[in-house]
């Protein structure tokens, strides 16, 4: 499912229904958002924080890693 949104003056955004419904997203549900080049990501998680800052460590090191001799862990990261 596609939808166009607008980025209000606080640089927030609303997730349409439809998709919040699709996803099971209701209040209080917790995001992670990455970015990569030109793209932003947000899913939904269903982990404790622990496994939230694993996360969020491995994406910010696959920025510095980012190498040819690094490709063998893209399946794995």
């Amino acid at each position: 499912m596609t939808e166009i949104i607008t980025v209000g003056e606080k640089g927030q955004i609303v997730i349409p229904k439809k998709i919040r419904e699709e996803l099971k997203i209701i209040k209080g549900t917790k995001l992670i958002i990455t970015e990569d080049k030109d793209k932003i990501s947000i899913k939904p998680i269903k982990i404790d924080e622990r496994h939230l800052l694993m996360l969020l460590s491995e994406t910010s090191l696959k920025k510095t890693w980012n190498n040819k001799y690094d490709e063998r862990w893209d399946d794995v990261l």
